[in-house]
Order: structure tokens, then C-alpha cells, then sequence
């Protein structure tokens, strides 16, 4: 069997293929710990000093700009198929009034509603913003002949600003302003991109147009995701994932579910069902990543087509998930809550027939019918790896840990 990796670029105006190809010559072609030197060169026969990646046609994305990269098989398994999942060309034609909506949005907040670690960024902003409209106001102002300096500066300050505007602004932030934010004009964009996202991943996983089952080409699926690109793989993984949730014959054994809530249970501190006191434990990852993987065979064995192992987030802003996705942090919470944001791990809900929270419902009643997963229990069968270094006041990156200090939920 094989794996697919797919690799969600970020914003800015992306060229087809060039993150993807970045990617794999990284983790794979240049890789000093998997060139095989006992192997020779593919295309010269002599010594190997890189891993060989061959361009495939991609049937799955279902566009001629894009091509699935392969890998040499490895001795334990078969070879890696990455694909680039391009969604640039649906933010064409960002508008200074797009990014005017965002701005305003987040300008217009109470500092209470500002994530700790960017109160600064949003400080500087704010004089920004205040220097532009005064350089602006003042080149307005006639001269008397005596200050036509102050309107001279004021008007090339008024241009250099309106020349960042368009040259940067609109062609990066203005696909953050666009996406994230879910106003009438950006809908149909958002729409497209996460439909398009969800098709992909349905066809890597078996599943035709027609929502009839193959046998899948690969036995996982690893998404990856950088920047902005976090946030769209996160909504798409979000979105696929409650089309699919149901999609198995609940047997009435599920062991491997069981022991993941159990496991839920005793890290946030609430009833387990060996009846211990109940009291926040901290998180053993390498058992919680191990349970997932054991959790998704089961779920397969159940008849569900989800084999995505991993989500990778790179330089993600998701750590500012309150700032981008939700009002405020009360805001963000409640969306979790609600199951509209999932997290990982899952969120639970209380049954009043067992007397237990789950991540699942059941299918039928009973205390021991079988159960379901719920439609925001993704990050149960999906490991989640979020890799980051930390920012400085917003000037040299984005990302920080999509986990607080004081919780055990990521994001």
C-alpha cells in the first residue's frame, strides 16, 4: 500500500506546484537519514547523493496545472504520493473594501478581546492607521505658501501608503481577510475552496462523485498544512469528516472507542469507568497518538473510509483561533462547545442514559448499543502535529502552540 501527502499552501499570490515541490525536496529528496547510497542513481546509474521524485499525472485534484509528485518504494512500505491541494486562484480580485471589512473588524475591539501576545501587534496597528489618516487629512489642507511642505509630505505619504496597500496588503493579507472572514462577498469563495478541499480528500479516501465506495489506492492520507493553508485544511478536515462520521455499521463492541474516552475522560479531569476520582491528568502524547491510530483501524473495520492519519499545521495561526475564527475567547470556547470548531481531543457530551460523557451517541436505545462518533470527533482518528516557532509581537511570524499552558484542548 502507499500513503498521499497533501500540502495546503498558504496566502499570497502561490504558484502551482512550487510549495509542493519545496516540501518534497525537503522531507524527502535531500533527506540525509533516507538516501540509500547502496542504491544507484535512477536516471544516471551511478552514486545517489538524492532521493529520486518522479511528476505523475494527478487524476484526483483535477487540474491540468498540478502534478501528484512520487517516491521510490521503501523497504517497509510502498512509495509517497504528494499533491498540492491550489486554492489561490479562487482569491482572485481582493479589493482594498475586502480587506477594509477585516480591518475594521479588527480595530474595532475592546483590548479585552485582543489574544494575549498581540496586544502589541494590534497597538502598532492602531497608530498606523492613525499616521496614514493624518499624512492624508494634511495633504488636504491648502497651502498658504509658507507650510507646502506639510502638503507635499502628507501627499507622498498618502501614496506610500496606498502603494502598500495594493502591493502587499491586498496580495497576502487580503486572501486572510477574505477567507476567514464569513461576510456576504467572501462566501462564495470560502464555499468553493472547502468544496473543492473535501473532493479531493473523497477521492484520495475511495469515494466517487456519486458517493459510492472504491477500494482506496492508499491506506493513509497525511495532510499538511502551512499558514493560512492550516486554516483551510483544518475547515476542509472539519467539513469531510462530518459528511462521513456516519458512514459505518456500528458494531455493539467497540473497544478501542472506548478506551479513546476513557482516555478523554481522564485528562480533562471527569468520571472514568473504573470509578477512579476524577481529576485532571496531564496528556501521555505518544499513548493519545497511539490510541488514534488504533482508534481509526477500528473505524475502518467498521466499514468508514476515513484514513486520514495526520494533520500537520506549519506556522499556524490557529493559535490566534479567538482573533480569527470566533468574537472573543468566550466565543471561541462555545463554538467548541457546540461542535462547530473541533478539538483535539474531541469534546465530550453528557448521556444521561449511561451517566457518562462521550465523544459518540447512540445508534439505537440502550446503555450498551452501539454508538457513533460525533460529526466534530475528527481529531479522535487524526493525529494532529503542530509545529512553530514563536512569534515576536506579530513581526516574525504568526504561529505559537495551538495549545494554553493550562489546557489539555489544542486549539
Amino acid at each position: 500500500m502507499k500513503q498521499a501527502i497533501v500540502m495546503i499552501h498558504g496566502m499570497g499570490e502561490q504558484v502551482p506546484m512550487e510549495t509542493l515541490m519545496s516540501f518534497a525536496e525537503v522531507v524527502w529528496a535531500t533527506d540525509t537519514e533516507l538516501i540509500d547510497a547502496h542504491r544507484p542513481n535512477s536516471s544516471t546509474g551511478g552514486a545517489r547523493t538524492t532521493n529520486a521524485i518522479w511528476f505523475k499525472p494527478d487524476k484526483h485534484s483535477r487540474s491540468y496545472e498540478l502534478r501528484r509528485l512520487a517516491t521510490e518504494s521503501l523497504p517497509a512500505r510502498g512509495s509517497t504520493h504528494f499533491y498540492e491541494f491550489y486554492w489561490a486562484h479562487l482569491m482572485e480580485g481582493t479589493t482594498f473594501e475586502h480587506f477594509r471589512a477585516w480591518l475594521k473588524d479588527l480595530l474595532w475591539r475592546s483590548p479585552s478581546r485582543v489574544p494575549e501576545g498581540l496586544g502589541l501587534a494590534w497597538v502598532m496597528l492602531w497608530l498606523t492607521t492613525i499616521a496614514a489618516a493624518t499624512f492624508f487629512v494634511l495633504s488636504l489642507i491648502p497651502s498658504d505658501g509658507k507650510t507646502w511642505y506639510s502638503a507635499v509630505l502628507g501627499g507622498i505619504a498618502s501614496l506610500s501608503v496606498g502603494g502598500f496597500i495594493s502591493t502587499f496588503l491586498l496580495k497576502y493579507f487580503g486572501d486572510v481577510a477574505r477567507y476567514v472572514k464569513a461576510s456576504p462577498p467572501n462566501v462564495a469563495r470560502r464555499q468553493e475552496i472547502r468544496e473543492k478541499g473535501v473532493q479531493l480528500l473523497e477521492s484520495l479516501m475511495g469515494i466517487k462523485p456519486d458517493g459510492t465506495t472504491i477500494p482506496p489506492e492508499y491506506d493513509r492520507v497525511v495532510v499538511v498544512g502551512h499558514s493560512l493553508g492550516t486554516i483551510v485544511a483544518y475547515d476542509i478536515l472539519t467539513h469531510c469528516f462530518a459528511r462521513l462520521n456516519t458512514r459505518m455499521t456500528a458494531a455493539k463492541e467497540q473497544p478501542e472507542l472506548a478506551k479513546m474516552e476513557d482516555l478523554i475522560r481522564r485528562v480533562i479531569g471527569v468520571e472514568t469507568s473504573s470509578g477512579e476520582e476524577p481529576k485532571p491528568q496531564e496528556v501521555d502524547i505518544n499513548a493519545f497518538q497511539a490510541q488514534q491510530a488504533l482508534c481509526r483501524a477500528e473505524l475502518n473495520a467498521q466499514g468508514n473510509p476515513w484514513i486520514v492519519s495526520d494533520f500537520i499545521s506549519l506556522g499556524s495561526p490557529l493559535a490566534h483561533a479567538e482573533f480569527l475564527l470566533a468574537y472573543d475567547k468566550a466565543d471561541l470556547r462555545k463554538l467548541q462547545e457546540r461542535r462547530v470548531l473541533p478539538t483535539c481531543p474531541p469534546t465530550l457530551e453528557y448521556d444521561a442514559t449511561g451517566k457518562k460523557r462521550h465523544i459518540s451517541y447512540r445508534t439505537t436505545s440502550g446503555v450498551d448499543a452501539p454508538r457513533v462518533p460525533h460529526h466534530a470527533a475528527l481529531f479522535a482518528f487524526t493525529r494532529w502535529t503542530n509545529i512553530y516557532s514563536r512569534h515576536k509581537a506579530i513581526l516574525w511570524g504568526i504561529s505559537s502552540p495551538v495549545r494554553s499552558a493550562n489546557s489539555s484542548t489544542w486549539l
